[in-house]
């Protein structure tokens, strides 16, 4: 597939308000060189009631997705927040420890 001046179209993205979001495939001089109107939607046009009840569906999903994110984002905090206080009680434990840094590397002294 070639466009009028003989080059591959390439995809672009409609920010149209009919058509906001819709792909196409247009010249690659569009808007830079008259002489060529190539033009073709390269997704189908979603139609009547059924592409409102897909625009729905993706809503609702997008609203499911979101509402899981928040989810996860919550206990990774969580988790993260226990990971450092378990770290701050081990650094506190091995500081604190009484037998820690008094080793007699196995000799004892005997009292005579």
């Amino acid at each position: 597939m070639v466009c009028g001046h003989g080059e591959r179209p390439i995809l672009r993205t409609s920010m149209t308000k009919d058509n906001p979001g819709r792909r196409f495939l247009g010249c690659v001089y569009y808007e830079v060189q008259d002489g060529c109107d190539f033009f073709r939607w390269a997704d189908p046009e979603a139609r009547g009631a059924l592409g409102d009840f897909e625009i729905a569906r993706c809503r609702k999903k997008i609203t499911t997705l979101k509402t899981r994110l928040k989810d996860v984002e919550w206990k990774l905090r969580i988790v993260a927040a226990l990971g450092v206080v378990g770290w701050i009680r081990f650094l506190y434990l091995l500081l604190h420890n009484p037998h820690s840094g008094r080793h007699t590397n196995g000799m004892h002294l005997i009292k005579r």
